[in-house]
């Protein structure tokens, strides 16, 4: 099996697809979080499956598309006996997935940004789904020799899984994965719903019903042999209904909690003069919350400072069934930084990287702090600022880019997929921090320019470039680039045309 074209390629795909990955992020673009991993590591292995079924199958027919069939009659070892040795040659394919499974994982655990932790129970549905591709492989040539038979079963396994990634009603959780969103925001682990030990059960007698088909198909119709396959089978429709039970209610009591107070499940770390607190999961990520928040202080002039601050992640679950985001809870986050005595403290949600969600996040959450530096703490009952405008939208938004290379190269992507300016969301909700296009061009031109350069400037010309006051084309001129040539239409129609 091992050797088999089918599967060498299914091996080569995946060496491929899994190199292509880790050169399109980069070395620093690894930002992984383990309880999301593990089951990442299962997508890939369906080209193994798909590889193990298509080679346990043409294994299985050899005899007959050779027409050497009639020849088997001569031999000792009955048919089922012969189909035995089948099945078990589909363990070295699911040993193969089991050993990149753990090279995959132990990859992603390396990087010194991971945070979380896996499941072990996650990491070992991958090899169990290339066994029972392989045992499905034997099955199918029981019932037909057909040579097409394998390809075309192969491409079933996929539809299915497509099926499943796509929401079709029903369809999730009967295939060898259930996909998740990619575009939903990480979780802590006490928080996830997947019934992953239930659903591995349900792959383990789903692999049992196929075993004991392939043996009976064979010819091994002893009574035990079908009293097995019969309650294999009902098991099997047993634990695969039970996969789909809904959320528990204490499940549900819980994140609502999490999302309204999330300081009662959180710990903190203090660095200079920012508290960082995040679920405990989560916590390793402040280092990287810490070099955002640094990049921003640090070209501040001290005496626009108005620290201490304070960073708290925070999760909003408040989509509606049409995908539609509501507001975040504001009050109660407000509310719960006050009793856990950090007043004001700034959102950062749980995605993070250099793609284009967790980058968005990264860019979010500088422009947020950089914001609260330069605007100073906002009281509980204050209305939360909807848009950036003029000169402090210069400012801030410059702040936030040049904190590090990702924000600005966050920047420079997000404004390549907007038009009119730049919409910055609070978690994916409702709420969400706007940028007109002539302050964001400001802060694109500024970028080319050195750092240090701008930094000087904005220094000597603080009061006037932390006020909203004073226009894009001062502040563009004070900071020693061209305004461009809408500067001053570039509020109209908007909340800053008012001020």
């Amino acid at each position: 099996m091992l050797r088999h074209p089918a599967f060498l390629a299914a091996v080569f795909l995946y060496a491929a697809l899994w190199a292509y990955e880790a050169w399109s992020e980069g070395p620093g673009g690894r930002y992984p979080v383990l309880q999301d991993e593990d089951r990442y590591t299962q997508i890939p292995l369906l080209l193994l499956a798909a590889g193990a079924l298509i080679a346990t199958n043409f294994a299985a027919t050899r005899m007959h598309r050779h027409g050497a069939e009639p020849l088997c009659g001569v031999l000792a070892l009955p048919l089922w006996r012969r189909t035995s040795a089948h099945l078990v040659a589909a363990l070295p394919p699911a040993a193969v997935a089991a050993v990149l499974t753990a090279a995959r994982i132990a990859h992603e655990a390396s990087a010194p940004t991971a945070v979380g932790s896996p499941s072990p129970v996650e990491l070992a549905t991958g090899p169990v789904v290339v066994l029972a591709a392989g045992c499905a492989g034997v099955a199918l040539a029981r019932f037909t020799p057909s040579a097409t038979a394998g390809p075309f079963a192969a491409l079933l396994l996929g539809a299915v899984v497509l099926a499943g990634a796509l929401g079709v009603r029903g369809m999730k959780w009967v295939g060898p994965v259930g996909v998740e969103s990619e575009f939903a925001a990480p979780l802590p682990t006490d928080l996830m719903h997947r019934p992953a030990l239930t659903h591995l059960a349900y792959l383990a007698a789903a692999t049992g019903v196929l075993v004991l088909l392939a043996l009976v198909r064979a010819g091994a119709r002893t009574l035990p042999t079908r009293a097995a396959l019969v309650i294999l089978a009902v098991t099997a429709i047993v634990v695969g209904a039970v996969q789909y039970r809904p959320l528990p209610d204490e499940l549900v009591a819980r994140r609502a909690d999490a999302e309204k107070h999330p300081g009662d499940r959180q710990r903190c770390r203090v660095a200079r003069q920012v508290t960082f607190c995040a679920f405990p999961e989560f916590l390793n990520r402040a280092k990287d919350w810490e070099q955002v928040t640094d990049g921003i202080l640090g070209r501040m002039p001290a005496a626009g400072q108005s620290g201490p601050y304070a960073v708290r992640q925070r999760l909003f679950l408040g989509g509606d069934r049409d995908g539609f985001a509501g507001p975040p809870p504001l009050r109660a986050w407000a509310r719960d930084d006050t009793r856990h005595d950090t007043p004001g403290a700034v959102t950062v949600g749980t995605p993070w990287g250099t793609d284009d969600i967790g980058g968005g996040e990264m860019l979010a959450f500088a422009v947020r702090f950089a914001d609260r530096a330069v605007a100073g703490p906002r009281r509980e009952d204050e209305p939360v600022a909807g848009m950036l405008c003029r000169a402090r939208a210069v400012t801030v938004l410059w702040l936030a880019a040049q904190a590090t290379p990702q924000t600005a190269d966050a920047l420079r992507s997000l404004n390549r997929r907007s038009v009119g300016g730049i919409a910055l969301t609070t978690l994916d909700s409702a709420q969400a921090l706007s940028v007109n296009g002539p302050e964001v061009q400001v802060v694109l031109d500024l970028l080319d320019r050195p750092a240090t350069e701008v930094g000087d400037r904005l220094e000597a010309s603080w009061p006037a470039l932390s006020d909203d006051r004073t226009s894009t084309a001062q502040a563009a001129r004070l900071l020693g680039v061209s305004a461009p040539a809408d500067a001053e239409q570039g509020s109209e129609g908007t909340s800053c045309a008012a001020r």
